[in-house]
């Protein structure tokens, strides 16, 4: 199936052939050198530790951490082709209330509590797939906690769920 651009910026993940050093460019020059904001607040990543001379940021967005026979072990998941997602969701997520695309799903942005703190996530879902970014305000900037391809069955609802219960209270 090919999809096409839509007015969000979404585009088709990057190729699942890119190997870590091709996706860890791309991660450093859109993501970490992206002069992302979020509501004039600046859109970081976690930079320390770094592991394998990549920063933590980049792991938080492309693998997942098993733990087999007591050792952790970093999986390179299918979402790490998704993080060309990441960009045009924050650049035009504010663009959504005001888009007269009714086919597009739009992207989603609200905020959950979490711990002691809040949480604003971000979501784009179409009928191919669903992909969400997590965001925590440090100070007087918005880290990138994770980001994922919800690919879970039943996560999706429980996700939407929250939205709409944050919408409610809206």
């Amino acid at each position: 199936m090919t999809l096409t651009k839509n007015k969000c910026g979404l585009n088709i993940p990057l190729p699942n052939t890119m190997t870590d050093d091709e996706l860890y460019s791309y991660f450093v020059k859109n993501i970490y050198h992206g002069n992302l904001k979020i509501n004039g607040m600046n859109v970081k990543v976690f930079t320390t530790p770094f592991e394998d001379n990549r920063m933590q940021g980049f792991f938080h967005l492309t693998t997942k951490t098993k733990k087999n026979f007591g050792i952790k072990i970093r999986m390179r998941e299918q979402r790490a082709y998704f993080i060309n997602y990441i960009v045009p969701m924050i650049n035009n997520y504010s663009k959504c209330k005001t888009c007269d695309d009714n086919n597009c799903s739009k992207i989603k942005i609200w905020t959950a509590p979490y711990k002691n703190t809040k949480r604003t996530k971000i979501l784009y879902s179409n009928h191919c797939h669903s992909y969400i970014i997590i965001l925590e305000q440090k100070k007087n900037d918005m880290f990138i906690i994770s980001s994922y391809l919800i690919d879970e069955p039943g996560y999706l609802n429980k996700v939407l769920k929250e939205y709409y219960k944050y919408q409610k209270n809206s």
